[in-house]
């Protein structure tokens, strides 16, 4: 993995993403800061956290991991990070927003995007398929996937977790971004979904565990457990809708709002690296 600093710790990069994006969200009057917030830290462990097996020298490397962001409304994130990775050129990452720029949405015209989002339901079927061909092509590449919470109650969803268990996919790691808000409706724990859901899936011949999906000393050890497994592997990691802006934190309008000026200045200063 090259063009990343190791030296950086993994909470720093993460502020300093969750800046970025806050700005130019507010820039370009348009984001899901909430959705994107949660899963940030998730994204940082992957791409910075020696997780994902990658070379920003050669996008396409035929043995790289594949990744992806499901929840492809929280892309401005993605893009962030392709840029700091040198993947996405500053003219294009500030093209977000903005007539044929950069949408609302991840397509693979995009350097270092595996597939085009805006369906959810579809990632972890489309993982699964890319980890059933690198299993034909005896290959040794991972697929990841980021989803909702929400999006779990898709019926595809759940003929790709069964499909996976089917064919043995030990290279497949799904991670449910739970921040336990889906636009304005609230997921609780007691939802007949997530009450039992880790046992669930470990009946459909799963591995599956919770961990704190803003922690980064438990995010990395999980994560490369996972790639151990000789079972697929669904990580539930609990997150905050809104994380690291206090007005926001698990406040439903922040799905899709924008700060105003007063609120971008509360928000700048929170995020601070001083």
């Amino acid at each position: 993995m090259d063009m990343v600093d190791n030296n950086v710790p993994l909470q720093q990069i993460a502020k300093e993403i969750r800046l970025e994006c806050l700005e130019m969200a507010a820039q370009k009057g348009r984001g899901h800061l909430g959705g994107t917030f949660s899963c940030i830290d998730l994204l940082v462990t992957l791409y910075f956290g020696e997780i994902l097996n990658y070379d920003v020298e050669y996008p396409k490397w035929d043995n790289r991991d594949r990744f992806i962001l499901s929840k492809g409304h929280a892309c401005l994130a993605l893009f962030a990070i392709l840029n700091r990775l040198g993947l996405l050129l500053d003219e294009r990452f500030e093209s977000y927003g903005e007539d044929d720029g950069l949408g609302g949405q991840l397509d693979i015209t995009v350097p270092g995007v595996d597939w085009n989002t805006g369906s959810l339901g579809h990632s972890l079927g489309v993982s699964a398929g890319i980890a059933l061909a690198a299993k034909l092509d005896r290959k040794s590449y991972h697929a990841f996937t980021i989803i909702g919470d929400a999006e779990c109650a898709e019926g595809s969803i759940w003929e790709a977790i069964a499909f996976a268990s089917q064919h043995k996919l030990s290279n497949l790691i799904a991670i449910v971004d739970r921040n336990r808000l889906s636009v304005t409706d609230t997921l609780d724990d007691d939802d007949p979904l997530f009450a039992n859901f880790c046992s669930t899936l470990r009946n459909f011949g799963w591995e599956s565990f919770q961990i704190d999906g803003h922690c980064f000393t438990e995010m990395p050890f999980a994560l490369e457990e996972a790639k151990k497994s000789d079972r697929p592997v669904m990580l539930i990691a609990n997150t905050i809708k809104g994380k690291g802006v206090s007005f926001m934190e698990n406040e439903p309008e922040w799905h899709h709002a924008v700060p105003d000026t007063k609120q971008l200045e509360i928000a700048q200063k929170e995020l601070s690296l001083d």
